[in-house]
């Protein structure tokens, strides 16, 4: 009987889309938090792995640097 009455009157409506929009923002929310500290840990990583490959040799008679 609740959802019929809210279905019938407009206020009813409203008020089901309104808990609609709120069940999505709190399924979308955990993602988009996932998703922002993934990246930023992702890209600390890509940079870290990018000194370490630009990081000048101190011995210059040695030869090429072996690779990992």
């Amino acid at each position: 009987m609740c959802k019929t009455a809210l279905t019938n009157s407009p206020e009813g409506r409203d008020i089901g889309q309104t808990f609609n929009r709120a069940i999505l923002l709190m399924i979308g929310a955990p993602y988009l938090v996932f998703g922002v500290v993934g990246a930023a840990l992702f890209r600390e990583r890509l940079r870290a792995s990018w000194r370490r490959f630009r990081r000048p040799r101190t011995d210059p008679d040695a030869g090429p640097r072996p690779r990992s």
